[in-house]
């Protein structure tokens, strides 16, 4: 399986992604999730500070890499949001 400090981890066809909140605020994790939602199936699974975010594209994806963009893109979009709410 997946090593725990692995940010986006392919798994069949789902990304899990590993989301610190103390790094990640709560609210922007919480709008990601919802703006994903319309092209993934999304599961949250928090423990403590930590986010387990499992995404379940709606579409079929062939191949790993095309699931890890998914996961890298999310991540990257969380980033972007915090960007935007600072300014």
């Amino acid at each position: 399986m997946s090593e725990q400090n692995e940010l986006v981890v392919v798994d069949g066809n789902k990304i899990e992604l590993t989301i610190n909140s103390e790094v990640y605020p709560e609210e922007i994790i919480d709008k990601a999730v919802e703006d994903y939602s319309d092209v993934c199936e999304i599961e949250d699974r928090k423990n403590e500070q930590i986010h387990k975010i499992i995404l379940k594209p709606k579409q079929l994806f062939d191949s790993k890499e095309d699931l890890e963009t998914i996961g890298y893109e999310f991540m990257n979009y969380l980033l972007y949001l915090i960007k935007n709410k600072v300014l």
